[in-house]
């Protein structure tokens, strides 16, 4: 082959490639929802989760307690992971989701991988009277709750219910989020699991402080 010859076929090759890549390029058209803001900090309780809760009292009959919210965040990572031919712009973006549709959404594109998720709600009960001092049974105090989003082909179950110390307010150990279909016949499932259930049930039980103990 001339030299001539060889640089024909060189540029060709070359144009070849560039219009295999601009092709690829072309037919991956990424749809990705708004991601969330990174500094929310306040998303709606989940539905299990108690607002109120009443205790049996012998001078307050039910005593209230109202839950005071120091932080309920949800952060859903999915990541946007191009191929090779995305060359010099293919590194990957992440997205941040608190929506169970969003997420949906989110991995509706094909380069998209679900990264993992928290759910973290902290804050504690206070009482809603106050009473001049008496004996009170044990009432929820401070409460701290991570869940660590799971993903699967087979919601586990709920399973057992955690107690905290005072044995007033209960947890799911686990709770199912949503399904998602995948073609032609998977369906994958997310749910909630507790990370941190020792330390939520194993602390001690305090009196109530309705009445100033």
């Amino acid at each position: 082959m001339t030299r001539r010859a060889k640089v024909e076929v060189s540029v060709l090759a070359v144009l070849a490639a560039t219009i295999v890549i601009l092709l690829l390029n072309l037919f991956e058209v990424d749809h990705y929802p708004p991601a969330l803001d990174p500094d929310s900090v306040f998303q709606p309780l989940p539905s299990w989760f108690a607002p109120m809760l009443l205790h049996p009292c012998a001078v307050c009959e039910l005593c209230p307690h109202r839950f005071e919210t120091v932080e309920c965040k949800i952060e859903v990572t999915i990541t946007d992971r191009d191929g090779w031919y995305r060359l010099f712009w293919a590194g990957p973006e992440t997205y941040v989701y608190a929506d169970a549709a969003l997420v949906g959404a989110a991995l509706r594109n094909r380069t998209a991988e679900f990264s993992g998720g928290t759910w973290t709600i902290r804050g504690r009960y206070a009482p809603s009277l106050e009473t001049e001092p008496h004996p009170c049974p044990a009432a929820p105090g401070d409460i701290e709750l991570r869940y660590r989003l799971r993903r699967g082909d087979g919601f586990p179950g709920e399973g057992e219910r955690i107690l905290d110390p005072s044995g007033t307010l209960a947890v799911p150990r686990r709770w199912l989020w949503f399904r998602y279909p995948f073609p032609p016949d998977r369906v994958d499932e997310f749910w909630w699991e507790l990370e941190n259930p020792d330390s939520f049930a194993g602390g001690k039980a305090t009196l109530c402080p309705c009445g100033k103990n």
